[in-house]
């Protein structure tokens, strides 16, 4: 089925030892260089699983108190995809200029600042690359109509199947069309992403921001191949997608 509204797509997160530690602190006493530090797996990441990340890192520095880290995908008021991160402790100092160097600050979307006064802080800009198709998705289907079971089948001499199942999947699948050839290098970038199988966050329909997948590419060609194809010939310059299949991210 065809979406009824954009979609968006939203890539470009890795955690190297150049960004990897966020320095902060529980109680006002701790300023840097004296606070602790929340250190980030090496990695790259989706949105979503990056904000997986940043809360377990700040808890495994923190285990007293419990923190969150969000992102705003509302793309109507201009604020998708900026993170918040908080805590239920009555005090969060996070140190983006005077803390540690190597620090995710604009990866997340904050500025090189220093956050203080508050329990929960908002980042100033989008994170991550973000690309809104032109046109909206064709030959659409969510994960509840695309699932596998994973496993193997055999049958008796006497003609019984048995089944060993090991994990259910889910799935979803879209494609794109009329490309304009102005914006191939945001679609190379993101090619350039998905065939070395890093996850992505998918918003179906930007109108509807709290539903999104994170999954990596699972076909074309086992998702190793994505090649963009000139709609040749009713429409020179325009460019098509092959259907797309996408697999949750399971961790």
């Amino acid at each position: 089925m065809a979406l009824s509204n954009p979609s968006l797509i939203l890539y470009g997160y890795q955690i190297t030892p150049n960004n990897q530690y966020i320095s902060f602190a529980t109680n006002s006493g701790e300023t840097p260089p004296n606070t602790r530090t929340a250190v980030l797996n090496v990695g790259f990441y989706s949105l979503a699983t990056l904000l997986d990340e940043v809360v377990a890192a700040l808890t495994a520095a923190d285990p007293l108190h419990v923190y969150t880290a969000t992102a705003d995908r509302t793309v109507a008021g201009g604020t998708q995809n900026r993170v918040t991160i908080a805590t239920t402790n009555t005090y969060l100092g996070i140190y983006f200029s005077t803390g540690n160097p190597s620090n995710p600050a604009s990866l997340l979307g904050f500025n090189t600042a220093d956050y203080t006064g508050s329990t929960s802080y908002t980042g100033s800009a989008t994170s991550g690359t973000v690309l809104v198709p032109n046109m909206v998705g064709y030959n659409y289907l969510p994960t509840t109509n695309m699932q596998k079971n994973f496993g193997s089948i055999n049958v008796s001499a006497s003609g019984v199947k048995e089944s060993i199942t090991f994990a259910l999947q889910n799935f979803w699948q879209v494609q794109f069309r009329y490309i304009p050839s102005s914006v191939l290098s945001q679609w190379s970038a993101l090619i350039g992403w998905l065939i070395q199988q890093r996850a992505i966050d998918f918003t179906p329909d930007i109108t509807q921001p709290t539903n999104f997948y994170t999954g990596t590419l699972e076909d074309p060609n086992q998702g190793l191949q994505f090649d963009l194809t000139e709609m040749l010939p009713e429409f020179p310059n325009l460019y098509e997608t092959p259907l797309l299949k996408f697999r949750i991210f399971v961790e």
